[in-house]
């Protein structure tokens, strides 16, 4: 199992519950998962682990959560399990935290640029 394929067909499927009209170029599911999963972020792999596990719990082959999701099993699950939806929303909205979050700026660093001698 790879985290980025993981996130990447969770992403795909919640897509498909919001829209059928959402296309790449409106929201490239692929970059995202891949961005989730680079960013070492500890709560971005807590919600993929969260995500696993629901999977798990279900009774669903590990193996296939690496592959599309699709079919009554897998709404089953989402109707069963609100939390797994949750943990979807939550990857997109720390990758976009991620991607768009500003570097802190140090408490001890000048705020002005030294003259030059």
């Amino acid at each position: 199992m790879t985290p980025t394929r993981i996130a990447f067909h969770a992403l795909q499927y919640r897509l498909a519950t919001v829209s059928d009209s959402f296309t790449n170029s409106r929201f490239n599911a692929e970059q995202v998962a891949t961005t989730a999963v680079e960013s070492a972020d500890p709560h971005i792999d807590g919600l993929i682990r969260q995500i696993t596990e629901i999977w798990t719990r279900a009774g669903l082959d590990p193996a296939e959560i690496t592959e599309p999701w699709y079919g009554p099993r897998i709404d089953q699950v989402f109707r069963d399990d609100p939390a797994l939806l949750d943990a979807i929303d939550d990857i997109i909205r720390a990758v976009h935290r991620v991607q768009f979050s500003r570097p802190r700026r140090r408490l001890n660093q000048p705020q002005h640029r030294p003259a030059h001698r």
